[in-house]
């Protein structure tokens, strides 16, 4: 068989594989960093599961279990948020531009426990970043292979409509989800839950994921009438167990413009424990969470299956929805592909363990902090109950050898797929947290390439500390 010749069409300080939330902020913080900066995407726009996924941006503040001190932190964000908020720099950034634009929703004008999106104005906003930085965008572009030279990531090989082609780089970043570039430089990993979780002690099988799911827009939606049926009927309503708001703070951030998630329970088949509902800035539409489904998100069978059941089963909730106050003339906007929420844990220099997470370890490479508590099917009998189980204002630090390849000097995994366990990832893989990854690996290989420095493992780690510092990042 003939093979086709593949063209080398640029090359780059750093090339990012992958624009969804983690790349996109890798990509601009290494070329704000000085470095020539190429981002490869495999659709035609940015921002991946917060724009072409529905999803929310989350956590931007601190959490605390209980709800009395929930309503503390939520008042400290208008009056003084550095109390609260844990994610800064261009993650924060983005949002405060998505907010003051009138294209994200926070509460008392910042970014709190969700900021949900106009996704059409975002997609525009982050291509607007990206041309005020400098990054060069190659879109409808899948990575498909690694140019390697004595152990190091030299070029990405991707395939689009014109065929294969190659990018030259000096430092590489895998940003695709599921560590694809790793995987194809021979990183080892796991996939789900591993002997290195404590669920396997008590009971769960080693090899579980975290299930895939969709979050869908539906239009012509009289919230205000919805929230006054489900104060009617205290079984109706839930506190959304990491927003953690009560009935009347719904009530008040609704009335106010503001960010208002909640749970509405109803008893239908297809969502016994019912469904989150997330109020978006444009009038009468929300977006709705999660019918799910189990499977491999890396493998074409699992994700096809995924995709026909889903279609399916929000079909049968958009007709019962229908049925419920508020939602009589709703109709369905916009349901996206399967969204994957864990796949391949790439082997990194350090393993972050739900420990580490829980009773916030200090690192002394620590690169960024997170606040999502986990999220994660788990039997660990001190975290029985996600929604009361953490301290008083928790966060936790991320290390920035989780972030660091094994055995590969010069490419970070950023994301969901960065070295930690099953149960770790669950406060790891949503999205803010992931863009917080992806700045600290930015800077980083931004900073090696400005210095000539090959190997990650050489850059002085303060003055990668000092830099995100400088960013705005909150270590």
């Amino acid at each position: 068989m003939m093979q086709a010749p593949t063209q080398i069409v640029d090359s780059a300080d750093v090339v990012v594989a992958g624009g969804g939330t983690a790349g996109i902020v890798a990509a601009l913080s290494a070329a704000r960093n000085g470095a020539r900066t190429i981002l490869i995407e495999r659709t035609g726009h940015l921002g991946g599961m917060v724009t072409g996924g529905n999803a929310g941006m989350t956590m931007y503040m601190k959490y605390s279990g209980e709800l009395e001190k929930h309503a503390r932190d939520q008042a400290a964000l208008a009056t003084d948020p550095a109390q609260v908020q844990v994610a800064g720099g261009i993650t924060k950034e983005i949002a405060d531009r998505l907010i003051s634009m009138g294209a994200g929703i926070g509460n008392d004008g910042q970014a709190g426990s969700y900021v949900f999106t106009s996704s059409e104005d975002f997609k525009w906003l982050l291509f607007e970043m990206m041309k005020e930085a400098g990054v060069v965008l190659r879109l409808h572009s899948w990575v498909v292979d690694v140019i390697a030279d004595d152990g190091a990531v030299v070029g990405l090989v991707t395939e689009s409509k014109e065929g294969r082609q190659a990018i030259l780089a000096k430092q590489a970043i895998d940003a695709t989800g599921d560590g694809d570039i790793a995987v194809r430089m021979g990183v080892p990993y796991t996939v789900g839950m591993t002997e290195d979780d404590l669920s396997v002690q008590h009971g769960s099988k080693v090899g579980v994921m975290t299930p895939m799911g969709v979050m869908f827009k539906v239009g012509n939606v009289d919230v205000k009438r919805l929230l006054t049926w489900a104060g009617e009927e205290p079984s109706h309503f839930r506190t959304q167990r990491f927003a953690r708001l009560t009935y009347d703070e719904v009530v008040a951030c609704f009335d106010k413009g503001e960010m208002a998630c909640c749970t509405i329970s109803t008893g239908f088949d297809e969502a016994p424990k019912g469904f989150q509902v997330y109020n978006l800035p444009t009038e009468g539409v929300v977006t709705l969470c999660c019918p799910f489904a189990h499977g491999d998100g890396t493998k074409v069978e699992d994700l096809t299956n995924a995709e026909m059941a889903m279609a399916e089963i929000v079909r049968q909730w958009m007709g019962n929805i229908v049925k419920l106050p508020g939602f009589e003339t709703a109709f369905l906007l916009d349901c996206p592909e399967i969204g994957v929420r864990e796949t391949r844990h790439i082997a990194g220099d350090y393993l972050l363990t739900i420990e580490d997470v829980y009773n916030n370890k200090e690192f002394p490479d620590c690169i960024g902090r997170g606040s999502h508590p986990i999220d994660a099917p788990n039997r660990v009998p001190w975290l029985k109950d996600v929604a009361t189980a953490f301290p008083d204002r928790w966060s936790f630090g991320i290390p920035y050898g989780c972030l660091l390849a094994k055995g590969v000097p010069n490419l970070h995994v950023v994301g969901r797929c960065l070295s930690a366990t099953h149960e770790a990832s669950g406060s790891i893989r949503p999205t803010v947290q992931c863009m917080i990854t992806g700045e600290a690996a930015g800077a980083a290989a931004a900073l090696c390439t400005k210095q000539g420095i090959a190997n990650l493992r050489k850059l002085d780690i303060k003055q990668l500390q000092e830099t995100l510092a400088a960013q705005g990042v909150v270590l």
